[in-house]
């Protein structure tokens, strides 16, 4: 989990908790689930409404039965310097650099 405090996504995330879904392991029968990073908006010390998923499509190809099945799996989340949100994978090591070039 991640507190964004960043100015280079719109004011919507600042101070939001950004959240990573490693995955699933113990859903069988039923297919796995989870994989993605969600955004909770605050209001100052207090979760404000519901969780919004900001990225998905890490476990590939739909369903999947065991979490070895998945592409990646989504597991830190840091921030950098100027802002930009980094999400590590913890099945191939990579790490996507995430920014915003929109009007904010």
């Amino acid at each position: 989990m991640l507190f964004y405090t960043g100015k280079l996504f719109p004011a919507h995330y600042r101070d939001g908790a950004f959240i990573s879904f490693h995955g699933s392991w113990n859903r069988a029968p039923l297919p796995q689930a989870g994989y993605k990073v969600v955004f909770v908006p605050f209001d100052g010390l207090q979760p404000f409404g519901e969780y919004q998923v900001f990225a998905q499509g890490f476990s590939g190809e739909k369903p999947i039965y065991s979490p070895g099945q998945a592409r990646f799996q989504p597991m830190g989340l840091a921030q950098g310097p100027d802002g930009a949100l980094y999400i590590g994978d913890s099945q191939q090591g990579r790490i996507w650099r995430v920014i915003y070039t929109g009007n904010s």
